[in-house]
């Protein structure tokens, strides 16, 4: 929705008023998604640090050797 020129404009408050609704709508919806996007977020973080630290084969292997210290 294009106004145009401010200067041209006769009457802001019809403009803002027919741009409003969809603005607030879509802001609706972007609130939303957001929220989603930092729940899942935040659920990855939870599930990363309930896993517990897998030890690496190669530091497992050498840990019984005196030339790797």
């Amino acid at each position: 929705m294009d106004a145009g020129n401010p200067a041209r404009i006769a009457d802001p408050a019809a403009v803002r008023e027919r741009f409003e609704d969809a603005w607030v709508a879509w802001n609706a919806v972007r609130a939303v998604l957001c929220t989603g996007a930092l729940a899942l977020l935040l659920f990855a973080f939870f599930l990363t640090a309930r896993r517990r630290p897998q030890e690496s084969a190669y530091l497992a292997s050498a840990a019984g050797s005196s030339a790797s210290r």
